[in-house]
């Protein structure tokens, strides 16, 4: 299976500071990568890491790239992408197009466009 990475370096987790709650996804998004065989998309040869931490950096270089949808997009949890999500939702639809599914790590459950919209957002 093909996939990138998404994760959000301001989000904390409970009281964490920002770096602790980024390491923490760090750590949690590999071990869920490697557990389930998950290659790495790159998508731009200068990319510094295997993973994004801005999605209209990710959503610029999806559509310049002309790809085949790609197997999975990985987040440690949706609600780390709640806030991009609520500002610009036309792009996080946008985005989601790109992908076969969206992983929360953290909730290991698929999160996809028509689950969304059932629950009335």
């Amino acid at each position: 299976m093909r996939g990138i990475v998404l994760m959000n370096p301001h989000f904390a987790i409970g009281d964490l500071h920002p770096s602790e709650s980024f390491a923490i996804q760090k750590i949690v998004t590999d071990k869920f990568i490697e557990e389930h065989n998950i290659s790495p998309v790159i998508l731009n040869p200068y990319q510094l890491y295997p993973y994004y931490t801005i999605p209209h950096v990710l959503l610029f270089n999806l559509q310049n790239k002309q790809v085949k949808p790609i197997d999975c997009l990985i987040l440690h949890s949706i609600e780390t992408m709640e806030r991009f999500i609520a500002i610009y939702p036309e792009k996080w639809f946008e985005l989601c197009g790109y992908f076969n599914e969206i992983i929360s790590v953290t909730d290991r459950i698929p999160y996809t466009l028509t689950s969304r919209e059932n629950e009335g957002h």
